[in-house]
């Protein structure tokens, strides 16, 4: 066996996927448009201040005009100019649409924030005080105001405006929930950032793109209801004009003088359209995500790279069976010119297990896409895929026909069973249905799909249950069912092991492999784990920016791999042991775990003793933590490994402050929790967070800069002698930056233009700018390929060594913990089984339960 390349480990990978493009400006088509039609009403208001061919409210003219030379749009039944009267009822509609949805937005925004914010008695109090408006829509107050306080423009405006209240609210609060539950505004809380703080700076940018909607479309209600109401006789009083008492005064002279319908009914319609399209097109135009430019490189992206060991695959040898799977010169582009698939060819032959790795970006999701005809709209294919038993070739079939094969002779699963599965349909009538589109009876559907369930290991009685009802291992086996229902000749493996646990992983893995092998069929089974496809595959294609590099047996490819990304691939999968990696700070030696004082232990940076934390859920009691006891000494790198729900990321928030134990005592960084808000702040100055997830902790709509400055805002995280002014804050992000090997000019740039790695960066810094005593990370990896996976390892261990933190990692993964943790604590079912040094723990288990996750842990075989 060979073991990884000691220059490729030693040294900090970089980022394979570059730093997105910045943004830059353009013009937004429907932006422009509703700007175009709204200033039109503007300018056409702000001119009837000053200028109208005739007086609109002076009846002098002949009656009842058709439109003219003289008389542009002609004259009403009192003689009055049309054209005048129009421009001079821009005024009351903007004057009326302006106020009414100001004072729906001043009240409604701010009630719905509040309540999202808050939540609980004082949330319900407020929602349920604007719904008791919802009694009284905006016509019916109108009404009711004008019989009290007399009909008139103020009137109508007043109405109008505190009947669309509730909607501003449901809209704000909405929004606000969504936005209160992400994981940025949990970092923003880790930063010691106040509830004030959080909402104009997280809550009010997010939600402004559906404000920003609600306002044009009740903009348009009230142009509108104020049309219906001096339709009525409500609204503007004669003489006047709006645009709503033209419309009431025409109605007697349809068929005789329709322009007088005709004309306001159109400068109702471009007012209503505009302020519609204006909104769209701003809530498009604030977001950065939105507003990004895609890269326009046009050809292939990895052009004049050879495909070494990847020579164009011609048919089936004469003698051999057809493959299973035959895709041949393989090139997908999208409308615009870009190549995301380059000549991809390779086989898979019946009953033959192939992988197809590459990192996020490579195009192994494209390609399974491209085979089963489910290519995204804007994006086409040219070249050859085959399956057996079916003749031509499959890029040249309708969608009609390739529904028909979908599900029989080719099946997919994919990534995240929760959105493969209709959350609304028993499991067992979901397996069932695959069946029945492709011709089989009902009850014989029923029957096949119970004994599939089985077959997957789903306990009796699983047909009858939801999805959600079921976990994310069982979810998986569902969608597998579904996917082997019709016994199709390939399957296609779309990172199904992905969002599971290591131990629930080997058990999937197990029984798809047990499956295919019975019936015989085809897997491509695509992933960025090299360890499960050297264990779970007898070939592999190594693909890399759309263009095969490299494919072989698993074991030819492994051990003596011809491409350089193919070796950089394997030397990030092995992640030796602490203790035998060499020193990623120059001048260092390697680190050794801490060992304890003759003078005897030194108080702990962090205590827990006997925690236990429980939750009430659907009227029962749920034991999240359980008698949970540990210490972190300072300086240490301490990790905590287990399953999902197994308590790990409940103890990190108590720990953190951001959650409360139900018993037992905490200290963090000498703060006993919980604490008063002032010890609070004194905790969150003194540690920090990385989170799991490097795009959903970062605000997207906030600069690099602002997002790793925002720590640095309350001056309680400012150590004394720390940046204090703008212009230093700016150098302390600029150094960070660099710190994490980014460049200086990200901070200009938005999240979702950076790779998965370069995002966790981004957080990384984040989390250090103010000079923490304790990082915290939760999880940090288990969304990033392996060679990134491996960068950010070795960045954080490296930071904790230059800037002496006590690093807390919480992991499922064992091998990640060894890699970078001197001391190790396993949880299961929210009590710590097994503690102490990690070579001792992960080379000699004493519990069960840490055996089998050593066990199921993925070992790269070469």
């Amino acid at each position: 066996m060979s073991g990884p390349d000691p220059a490729a480990v030693g040294q900090p990978l970089p980022d394979l996927g570059p730093v997105g493009e910045a943004r830059r400006p353009g013009l937004h088509p429907q932006l422009v448009i509703g700007a175009v039609l709204v200033g039109l009403v503007v300018l056409t208001a702000l001119v009837s201040l000053v200028w109208t061919p005739y007086d609109p409210e002076h009846a002098g003219a002949p009656r009842l005009l058709p439109p003219g030379a003289e008389h542009w749009l002609g004259t009403d039944r009192f003689g009055r100019d049309v054209f005048s009267q129009v421009m001079a009822g821009a005024q009351i509609t903007l004057l009326v649409g302006v106020v009414a949805v100001g004072i729906a937005a001043t009240i409604g925004v701010p009630l719905g924030v509040l309540a999202g914010m808050r939540g609980g008695r004082l949330g319900a109090f407020l929602m349920r005080g604007s719904d008791l408006l919802l009694a009284f829509p905006g016509l019916l107050l109108a009404i009711v105001l004008g019989a009290v306080y007399g009909a008139g423009t103020v009137t109508a405006m007043v109405a109008l405006g505190i009947g669309s209240i509730p909607a501003f609210a449901r809209v704000a609060r909405s929004g606000t929930l969504q936005v209160m539950r992400s994981d940025y505004v949990l970092a923003a809380r880790a930063a010691n950032r106040g509830e004030r703080a959080i909402a104009a700076r997280h809550v009010l940018p997010n939600i402004s793109g559906m404000v920003l909607v609600q306002c044009s479309v009740n903009f348009a209600i009230a142009v509108l209801a104020e049309a219906g109401l001096s339709f009525l006789g409500l609204g503007t009083p004669p003489p006047t004009p709006s645009w709503g008492r033209m419309l009431q005064e025409s109605q007697q002279f349809l068929g005789v003088a329709d322009h007088l319908a005709i004309v306001p009914g159109v400068a109702v319609a471009v007012a209503v359209l505009g302020f519609n399209l204006l909104g769209d097109g701003l809530r498009d135009v604030l977001d950065p995500r939105l507003s990004a430019v895609s890269p326009t490189a046009t050809g292939s992206p990895v052009a004049g790279r050879p495909a070494q060991g990847a020579p164009a695959a011609p048919g089936a040898p004469a003698g051999e069976p057809n493959p299973a799977l035959d895709v041949r010169g393989l090139t997908v582009r999208t409308s615009g010119g870009r190549t995301l698939l380059s000549d991809v060819s390779l086989q898979v032959a019946p009953g033959e297990r192939v992988g197809l790795i590459g990192e996020s970006g490579s195009g192994k999701t494209m390609t399974a896409l491209a085979a089963l005809g489910l290519l995204p709209d804007g994006v086409a294919a040219t070249g050859h895929v085959a399956l057996a038993e079916v003749p031509g070739n499959l890029l040249d079939r309708g969608e009609r026909a390739l529904a028909r094969l979908r599900g029989q002779a080719v099946s997919m699963v994919f990534q995240e069973p929760m959105t493969a599965l209709n959350p609304l349909m028993r499991v067992g009538r979901q397996v069932a249905e695959t069946m029945t589109v492709h011709g089989a009876t009902h009850p014989d559907a029923a029957a096949r799909a119970a004994e599939l369930l089985g077959e997957v290991g789903l306990p009796d009685g699983a047909a009858r249950r939801y999805p959600h009802e079921l976990s994310g291992g069982q979810q998986q086996r569902v969608v597998l069912a579904m996917a082997l229902a019709n016994d199709p000749a390939v399957l296609v493996a779309d990172e199904p092991t992905t969002a599971l646990d290591v131990t629930v992983q080997r058990q999937v893995l197990d029984l798809m492999v047990r499956l295919v092998e019975d019936r015989g069929a085809g897997l491509l089974f695509i992933t960025h784990d090299l360890a499960v496809v050297s264990q779970v595959c007898e070939r592999v294609v190594v693909l890399l920016d759309g263009v095969v590099v490299e494919e072989g047996t698993v074991a030819q490819v492994f051990a003596q791999p011809r491409h350089e990304y193919t070796r950089r691939l394997l030397a990030a999968s092995t992640l030796e042991p602490l203790a035998e990696r060499p020193s990623l700070v120059a001048g260092r030696p390697a680190r050794e775990p801490l060992v304890e004082s003759p003078a005897g232990p030194e108080p702990a940076l962090l205590r827990v003793e006997d925690v236990t934390r429980t939750y009430q859920s659907r009227g029962q009691v749920v034991h999240a933590l359980a008698g949970v006891s540990l210490q972190v000494q300072e300086g240490q790198r301490f990790g905590i490994v287990g399953e999902s729900g197994s308590g790990k990321s409940t103890l990190l928030r108590i720990v953190a402050g951001l959650d409360r134990a139900t018993s037992g005592r905490v200290t963090s960084a000498g703060v006993h929790l919980p604490a008063t808000p002032h010890e609070l702040g004194d905790l969150r100055a003194a540690l920090q967070l990385v989170f799991q997830d490097p795009y959903g902790s970062l605000d997207p709509r906030m600069t690099v800069g602002d997002i790793v400055a925002e720590p640095l805002l309350n001056p309680a995280n400012v150590r004394v002698g720390g940046p204090r002014t703008a212009a230093a804050r700016r150098d302390a992000v600029r150094e960070m930056l660099d710190a994490v090997g980014l460049p200086l000019d990200a901070t200009e740039r938005y999240p979702h233009q950076f790779s998965g790695g370069q995002r966790q960066r981004i957080a990384i810094a984040r989390a250090l700018v103010c000079r923490p005593r304790i990082l915290v990370a939760d999880e940090p990896v288990s969304a990033l390929d392996v060679s990134v996976r491996r960068q950010v390892l070795d960045l954080l261990a490296r930071l904790a060594d230059e800037h002496s933190l006590t690093l807390l990692l919480v992991s499922h993964d064992l091998g990640v913990v060894r890699h970078v943790c001197d001391h190790v604590a396993v949880m299961h079912d929210g009590r710590i089984v097994e503690q102490g040094p990690t070579g001792q723990v992960y080379d000699d288990p004493r519990h069960e339960y840490t055996r089998r996750l050593r066990e199921a842990t993925p070992t790269l075989i070469r």
